[in-house]
């Protein structure tokens, strides 16, 4: 967040004088504090508490090879908020101040937050707050809503900041192009997604069956060069972005994109041919564990499931599930390596990660 501009007396002089400079404006009072310096090409301009008198010219002279004095503009530095809580300190209600976002996503340059009904009032403060607290974010947008529909898109409201939805997200060395209001991203899986991408071995065939914009797909396809990754997604929008990272990543050859539902998508011609499965669609994975159970190679491969399950739920009951609806399609879970909650989604629901091998 930039502060109004002060015109103040200033000196300049070339960029590889200016520590002297400094040390010698330091020396005879003159360095004004508290604001920005001004770099341009290979000057920079530095501003003082006065003009100089004859004699601080006389010093100036004798320690610089060559230096204007001049009146110009110069950026206050503003002290930033170290906390929301700072930032909003006097505008939102100290007893609201207890339900205040304790987090937030950023995607990119852009932060998406949950609000209580009782902030709304106050949402605009809330966001210009996280705006002063976080300096690389530009854009503050509310939770309107659910994950929902077959896009798996939410409703967002901008309440602070400037320009689109649209912005550039990196992770692990990988650039993703998206839009948070017509794809489906979740920054907290980050770590998730590397667990998994670290897994996958020299020349082995992998589907992500619901890639979105292919933080699963491209990231695995930058850490095992020797991988093939096919990519499918029922959303043009993050097939669209997910066409464009491929690009962007430069792991053409690894990744292919598919636009269209799994199941019709991957019948006949992606049956029996992946090493591993990846199923990150925790609101519906169930229904496409028969698909999954045979896309994975006849002679068993690995699949990666992902569900929602409340809090206080069994997960021995889920892992049952699981086995069941692979047995059901004549497959069989022959070991079960990993069964934990991956993140908190809501203060009942959890969402919970089950990798197993079958044959």
């Amino acid at each position: 967040m930039t502060c109004p501009m002060e015109r103040l007396p200033g000196i300049f002089v070339a960029a590889r004088d200016a520590e002297s400079a400094l040390q010698t404006l330091r020396e005879t009072k003159l360095l004004l504090n508290g604001y920005r310096l001004q770099r341009k090409c290979h000057v920079v301009g530095i501003p003082l508490v006065r003009y100089p008198s004859a004699q601080d010219e006389t010093i100036l002279r004798r320690k610089l090879a060559d230096f204007r004095i001049q009146e110009t503009s110069f950026e206050p530095i503003v002290d930033r908020p170290r906390t929301l809580e700072d930032a909003v300190r006097g505008i939102v209600p100290p007893d609201l101040v207890p339900k205040l976002p304790r987090s937030l996503d950023v995607v990119g340059d852009i932060a998406v937050i949950e609000l209580s009904p009782e902030l709304e009032l106050f949402s605009g403060e809330v966001g210009k707050g996280i705006l002063r607290v976080n300096p690389h974010v530009r854009l503050v947008l509310r939770k309107a809503g659910e994950v929902v529909g077959t896009f798996r898109t939410r409703g967002l409201k901008v309440i602070a900041g400037s320009g689109g939805t649209e912005t550039v997200h990196r992770e692990f060395g990988c650039i993703y192009h998206l839009d948070v209001s017509s794809v489906y991203f979740n920054p907290r899986l980050s770590h998730e997604r590397r667990r998994v991408a670290k897994q996958v071995r020299e020349g082995e065939v992998v589907v992500d069956m619901f890639s979105g914009v292919g933080p699963y797909s491209i990231l695995i396809a930058r850490l095992q060069p020797y991988s093939k990754v096919y990519a499918l997604d029922i959303n043009p929008s993050a097939v669209r972005y997910l066409k464009e990272n491929i690009l962007a990543n430069k792991v053409v050859d690894r990744v292919i994109p598919i636009l269209g539902d799994a199941r019709e998508s991957s019948k006949n011609a992606l049956y029996g041919t992946a090493d591993r499965v990846i199923m990150n669609l925790p609101s519906r994975a169930q229904q496409y564990l028969d698909v999954a159970s045979h896309i994975v190679k006849l002679a068993g491969g690995h699949i990666h499931y992902y569900q929602f399950i409340s809090r206080d739920a069994n997960l021995d009951a889920v892992i049952e599930y699981f086995r069941g609806s692979v047995l059901a399609q004549n497959r069989k879970v022959e070991a079960l390596s990993y069964c934990k909650v991956v993140r908190e989604v809501s203060p009942s629901r959890v969402q919970v990660a089950i990798e197993a091998f079958v044959a």
